[in-house]
Order: structure tokens, then C-alpha cells, then sequence
């Protein structure tokens, strides 16, 4: 269940705009959301970037959901990174990035890169998935654009055909001898329908989009800067409101119960195989990176 909460990092926010038809969404993640899960796999640095972007964007979207689920936004093409995967539900994240062979020493020194050169051609997908006994509602736009926030700006004009506009920014934070944090920050902006009480909204959305536009990628991700103060800082001429923050942290969802259904798909012939001298099969969730030691006898291969 989601928890709201006071603290300045690792939280998920909407906002308003009293002199302008906008609704919105402000993140911030770190130390409980985006260091544990970036750091566990050591990733290159450009692939980290991009993932964070991605867990934040997330973040951003899971949260504009009225219903319960999770919102899964997968990235997956032909390039050094085929597939990226990040996951939002009721504030937990989770996030995977495979890459080809070689990918680490190609990338080795580079910063970060725009979404088609990291995965090749090929798709951003958003799904949202209802549980086992509903059928996932999910849109597809082309990875096209210089950055993740792009892509995503692309799928709201095309799928949901709504005036969207994101920035997405991921960094690392040195403090004395500590070892680098990671932190990210994101705000999604929307535009809000004309209708007979508001009337057009044009010229009210341009206003803010400009405002918008103003925000640097310091300012996403500075420690220093709480969310509320920041959109003081872009907003305060439009009478900005920020709503009750929802915490946000690094929650795997696997379990032992969920791979054993997997497995129980595969031929006990095939799972007979990759039985281990223990006696056990080793499963390993490609997320967290916890082990399973699973008992061959609860999915028919003993």
C-alpha cells in the first residue's frame, strides 16, 4: 500500500497550477529508491543514466493511474542494451537493463547517450498490468527522440492524445570519501481539455510550457533543492500546489511461489537437466539478484 510521507527524496508528487490548466506529477529518487538498484548490477554509466530515467518516468506515470497495478515501461531494440525494464506499483520500483555482448567495454567511458544508440531501433512500451485475471492495456511508440523524455512525450500525443511535456535527469552525487550516490529527478506536466468554464487553454498551457522549459537537470536532482521548492521556484507567478507526497523505494516483487509457476511451464524434462549437484534448481531473479534454491518436486521435475 502506498505511504505518504514528509521527506525531501524518494517520493512521488502531484500538482496544480491555480492560473493555468496544468496538472502534474514531481519526482525525486535516491538512497531508497534509485542507489540500491542502479548499484546492484554496476552498470555502465550510460546505461544507469538511462535506466534511472526510465524508474523515474515510472514513478512519474505509475502514479497518475486511479486504479491499482503496475506500470511497466519496457525499452527494447537490436543495440548494446536489447531490453530495459522499469516498474512502478504502489511505490515500489524495480528496474533490469541486459546487455549484448561487449556492451560493457564499448561503453566503458562514455557518458550518457540518446535512447537509440544504447538500444537501437526500436520500441518504448507502456503497459499496465491489472493482475492474472485482467487482460493489459499498453501503448507503443518508436524509440525516437535524443532522450527517454521525448520518447515518452511522443506515446501521450500518439496514444493518449494529451499535450504532455517531461524532463527526465539522473546524476551522481560525491560526498568527501563516501562512494558516488545516485540520484534522479522528473516532472511530468499535462495540459487539461478546454471546456465551457475554463475555455481555450492555449495561451495559458504556452505560458507554462515555458516556465517548464526553464528547469535544469541540476535542478532535478540537487539534494539541496526540495520538490516543493523547486516548483515554487518554476511556478510561483501561476499559484503552483503541491499535493501529499507517496514514498517511493526499491521493492522487488519476485518470490518463490511465482517462479515455481514459471518453471511449472517448462518440460520436467528440460528443468531435469538444470538440476544442480545439491539437488536443487538455482534460479536467480534477474532484478534484485536474490537466489532461489528450488525443490524439483514442486514443479515436476524430480
Amino acid at each position: 500500500m502506498a505511504r505518504f510521507m514528509t521527506s525531501t527524496d524518494d517520493l512521488v508528487a502531484p500538482f496544480s497550477l491555480d492560473n493555468a490548466p496544468v496538472r502534474g506529477r514531481i519526482a525525486r529518487l535516491a538512497a531508497h529508491a534509485l542507489d540500491p538498484i542502479l548499484h546492484r548490477h554496476d552498470y555502465p554509466r550510460p546505461v544507469a543514466m538511462l535506466l534511472g530515467e526510465a524508474l523515474t518516468l515510472a514513478a512519474l506515470v505509475g502514479s497518475l493511474l486511479k486504479t491499482d497495478g503496475r506500470l511497466v515501461v519496457q525499452a527494447q531494440g537490436q543495440g548494446l542494451v536489447p531490453l530495459l525494464v522499469a516498474e512502478h506499483g504502489a511505490g515500489g520500483l524495480r528496474g533490469y537493463a541486459r546487455l549484448a555482448e561487449g556492451a560493457n567495454t564499448k561503453l566503458a567511458r562514455a557518458n550518457r547517450l540518446p535512447p537509440s544508440e544504447l538500444l537501437g531501433a526500436g520500441n518504448l512500451v507502456l503497459t499496465l498490468d491489472l493482475g492474472e485475471n485482467a487482460p493489459p492495456f499498453q501503448g507503443v511508440v518508436p524509440l525516437e527522440g535524443e532522450t527517454l523524455a521525448q520518447c515518452a512525450e511522443s506515446y501521450f500525443r500518439i496514444s493518449e492524445q494529451t499535450d504532455t511535456t517531461i524532463r527526465l535527469a539522473v546524476g551522481e552525487v560525491m560526498s568527501g570519501n563516501a562512494p558516488s550516490a545516485w540520484r534522479a529527478g522528473g516532472v511530468l506536466m499535462q495540459r487539461l481539455a478546454s471546456d465551457q468554464a475554463r475555455g481555450d487553454t492555449e495561451e495559458d498551457w504556452n505560458r507554462a510550457s515555458i516556465l517548464f522549459g526553464t528547469v535544469t537537470d541540476e535542478e532535478l536532482v540537487d539534494p539541496a533543492l526540495p520538490a516543493d521548492r523547486l516548483l515554487y521556484r518554476l511556478f510561483h507567478q501561476e499559484g503552483v500546489r503541491m499535493a501529499d507526497a507517496t514514498a517511493l523505494e526499491d521493492r522487488c516483487t519476485c518470490s518463490e511461489e511465482r517462479l515455481t509457476n514459471v518453471m511449472k511451464q517448462f518440460p520436467p524434462t528440460e528443468l531435469h537437466d538444470l538440476i544442480e549437484p545439491d539437488g536443487k534448481l538455482h534460479a536467480r531473479c534477474q532484478f534484485c539478484a536474490r537466489e532461489y534454491l528450488i525443490d524439483p518436486a514442486k514443479v515436476g521435475a524430480s
